[in-house]
């Protein structure tokens, strides 16, 4: 029953408040006529109160104005929105120019009045809140940084002698760069006694590669891989290549993740648990919630939801999931299409180019558990085309299904394949089937070679409390004089605590030569970068032994070495030293293998220029830059919070190593820098192409303030008040009284025009930075 007292609440009006009863979703009273909706109500009828809000037990921080006549409450869509409530719209009034909305016709939506405090409670179900959504996985990089114009030259020279042959090896790759994109070429030289007629000079790829992150994708004009699919291999051709390429976005997900949705009626924490343990922690507001893209492993799992309000009730909500990389997320394109002509004889030959070729190649995500796949590639003399359906059932795994044809000279041919993987915690299977006709082939085939009549492949993999044991099985039948094979493989590995780890291999060939090989090996850790190897192989019934020693290379300068000896079917003694700086890397190494000896000497690294700074390097794999603080040396420059150097006497350093399409934050130590010097900015983040250099510039500078006086031609001061203006600029300084001013930005030459009341006059003088905080540069004379 609705009950009503008349009091003064706020200086505005005499209001009559209205009690709902706590159960009731609506008022029990007989209504009073209604204006119709759009219409201004008398006063009578209508009135308005300045109340407190509570919603859903939890105190809102600003009161609101609230609308209400014998019947109903009405509140503001502003104030509702503010709430994140979802009030219909069938139900206005128009008062004082604003549109009201009335609370109760919301379903499951009870209002009351707590006359004692003037605060109106409102209890809402969390299905009447607007509902919200959070992408955990999501990643945001900055935008792109453009490319300064340089290069690099990587090396890799090996000089060798063996057997009383020797010979001098090397391994080139010159790289150019620009906003335009990036240009490569490789090549190998050698010279030596080696007696196999390899020519001195063998060029490899050359290309030029224009990124683009914003679509995903990559142009390449020049030599390139074709991108291989069912029944098909990748092929070098030179021409054209679009295709997809998401690592020029590197947080970009492919495949399609879980969503978890939920609700909470108030304001709550939520706990996010996959395979128990804690991924992510999120505060949602009110009403329905979706937490989408949830970070997850590959294989089935189960994911637990926790919401704790702030009442400190608890709910929790799980459910099971299935990652799949092979299934893209739906609505999702991964394309190549390539157009140009086949290369032959690589790295034996710089320029031996064949038919024309064009391939294509594209999957897409039909839905979250279907990815579709076509291929097609054609010649003059060769087509072949391919399909690939690959389906997720969740509770059972990834089953795809294959078919092929092809044309050539041989006549027509077909493939079908199938396959199936599942992967879980705690056992993980899977196999492929390939059938395929005499015919069959493909571009990449040679006129002799012929497919298997069938492969299958199968693996099984579990884990253990200490390690793991995986299997797996390969038959093939053939058609030609390689015979069929048939081999299985056995794994097994255990960490051993405080020691190190124990490894067991066993495989057997059960046609052709039946093979047999037992492996056993014990890695012992020293450090983080030292270990001990002991191994025992038995093949054959022949034993061998193999024990090593090494040290890795640090990420950073130092050295490392390692000493091996092996015995049994080869005997084999090897030394390794290697040393690793910041210019390249020398490794040096002595082998005697079956009684020869021979050594080998091999330099490793880099020469790169960038924003006109030459400098070597390691070998450049990744992105790189130069950083500039004015003419300031030894400040020390960071990146990613790794200290990387100091600049040198120009105020130059290069970072050698950026992560390409990733931000990379690049900080300067402003402690550095002397007192007298102007910096705008001592962070930067830089997010630069990949294999490209680019410059980052402080702006460090020599302060260019001073103080001085300023007489007029009688020699007193000008008046206080004058304003002043340097070089033309609008800024304006105001004199002191005593003729004192402080000017900044002031150049080699400077002119000063001063006015005044009644007058104005100019004079000019020299400024050279002598290191000194805020100089007196004397006293001036102001002419007209």
């Amino acid at each position: 029953m609705a009950s009503t007292k008349s009091r003064r609440i706020w200086p505005r009006a005499s209001l009559a408040i209205v009690l709902l009863a706590a159960g009731s979703p609506g008022i029990a009273a007989d209504p009073a006529p209604i204006p119709a909706a759009g219409q201004a109500a008398a006063p009578a009828d209508l009135r308005l109160a300045l109340l407190a809000i509570r919603i859903n037990g939890i105190d809102q921080p600003d009161p609101v104005w609230v609308l209400y006549d014998a019947d109903a409450l009405y509140v503001t869509g502003d104030a509702a929105r503010a709430w994140r409530l979802v009030l219909k719209e069938d139900d206005t009034r128009l008062f004082e120019g604003e549109t009201y909305l009335r609370l109760d016709t919301a379903e499951g939506l009870v209002a009351g009045l707590d006359d004692a405090t003037q605060t109106l409670s409102i209890t809402a179900p969390a299905a009447l809140f607007m509902p919200s959504s959070a992408l955990l996985s999501g990643r945001t990089d900055g935008p792109m940084t453009r490319s300064g114009i340089g290069g690099f030259l990587n090396y890799d020279l090996s000089a060798q002698t063996a057997s009383g042959a020797s010979s001098l090896d090397g391994l080139f790759e010159l790289g150019a760069f620009s906003g335009a994109g990036t240009m490569g070429t490789g090549f190998i030289a050698g010279t030596g006694n080696s007696g196999d007629g390899r020519r001195s000079l063998v060029r490899l790829d050359t290309n030029w590669t224009i990124d683009d992150p914003a679509r995903l994708r990559s142009l390449r004009i020049g030599d390139g891989v074709t991108r291989g699919s069912t029944g098909t291999g990748a092929l070098r051709f030179a021409g054209l290549q679009l295709a997809t390429n998401f690592a020029t976005q590197p947080g970009y997900l492919t495949m399609a993740l879980p969503t978890l949705n939920g609700s909470a009626a108030v304001p709550s924490v939520v706990d996010l648990y996959v395979n128990n343990i804690l991924q992510n922690r999120q505060t949602v507001a009110s009403g329905p919630f979706a937490l989408t893209d949830v970070p997850v492993v590959n294989g089935s799992g189960d994911i637990q939801l926790v919401v704790r309000d702030a009442l400190g009730r608890e709910t929790r909500v799980t459910q099971s999931y299935y990652a799949a990389p092979q299934i893209l997320r739906r609505g999702l394109h991964d394309f190549s299409y390539e157009i140009g002509v086949l290369r032959r004889n690589f790295t034996r030959a710089s320029f031996d180019y064949g038919t024309p070729i064009l391939s294509a190649t594209h999957r897409y995500g039909v839905t979250e558990r279907l990815t579709v796949e076509a291929h097609g590639e054609t010649t003059r003399k060769m087509q072949a085309t391919s399909m690939q359906v690959s389906a997720l059932w969740p509770a059972v795994g990834i089953f795809s299904l294959s078919a092929a044809g092809s044309h050539s000279d041989r006549g027509g041919g077909g493939l079908f394949g199938i396959g199936f993987e599942r992967q879980t915690r705690g056992l993980s299977l899977g196999g492929n089937g390939e059938i395929t006709t005499a015919d069959y082939a493909t571009v990449g085939d040679s006129t002799a070679y012929r497919r298997a009549r069938s492969t299958v492949t199968g693996f099984i993999g579990t884990p253990t409390p200490y390690g793991s044991v995986t299997a797996s099985l390969l038959w093939r039948r053939s058609r030609d004089q390689r015979g069929d094979i048939l081999s299985g493989n056995a794994n097994a590995s255990m960490r051993l605590r405080r020691i190190g780890a124990l490894s067991l291999n066993a495989s057997r060939s059960f046609a052709g030569a039946r093979d047999t090989t037992v492996q056993f090996r014990l890695t012992v850790p020293f450090g983080q970068r030292t270990s001990a190897t002991a191994g025992v192989q038995l093949r054959d019934g022949e034993l061998g032994a193999t024990t090593t020693l090494q040290r890795n290379l640090p990420y950073g300068d130092g050295v490392g070495y390692r000493l091996q000896a092996e015995t049994g079917a080869i005997e084999r003694l090897d030394a390794e030293v290697n040393a690793q700086s910041g210019i390249g890397r020398v490794d040096a190494q002595v082998t005697r293998l079956n009684g020869a000896s021979g050594t080998r000497l091999q330099l490793v690294g880099s020469v790169a220029t960038v924003d006109g700074a030459v400098f070597a390097a390691r070998r450049i794999e990744q992105s790189f830059g130069t950083v500039r603080v004015g003419p300031y040396a030894n400040v020390r420059v960071y990146s990613d919070n790794q200290l990387v150097g100091r600049t040198n006497a120009a105020g130059v350093l290069v970072i050698p190593r950026l992560l390409p399409f990733q931000d990379n934050h690049i900080r300067i130590e402003a402690e550095d820098l002397p007192l007298d010097a102007i910096i705008d900015e001592t962070k930067r983040t830089v997010r630069p192409y990949d294999r490209s250099g680019v410059a980052v510039r402080f702006g460090a500078r020599a302060a260019s303030d001073a103080r001085l006086r300023v007489v007029g031609a009688d020699g007193n001061p000008l008046p206080a008040g004058t304003v002043l203006h340097l070089n033309g600029a609008g800024e304006a300084f105001l004199l002191a009284p005593g003729g004192d001013a402080y000017l900044t930005g002031l150049a080699a030459r400077n002119r000063v025009s001063a006015t005044f009341a009644g007058g104005g006059c100019a004079f000019a003088f020299d400024f050279v930075p002598a290191g000194q905080t805020q100089p007196d540069l004397g006293t001036f004379t102001c002419t007209s």
